[in-house]
């Protein structure tokens, strides 16, 4: 249960922060490889990059 209430917690924070996190080439490489669908591909990435470091974390 905590496990779950960690991920949400963690989730919380990462869609209230993560116009902070977002690197500059990094947009510009999604606009390029996806076109109008960057921003949900760049999301995808971002929520699989966190929870990969959470999962190497614990």
């Amino acid at each position: 249960m905590d496990k779950l209430f960690n991920i949400f917690n963690r989730f919380y924070d990462f869609s209230r922060n993560h116009n902070l996190n977002k690197d500059k080439d990094l947009i510009k490489y999604f606009k390029a490889e996806f076109g109008n669908e960057w921003k949900i591909e760049l999301d995808k990435h971002l929520i699989r990059t966190e929870s990969n470091n959470i999962n190497k974390a614990s």
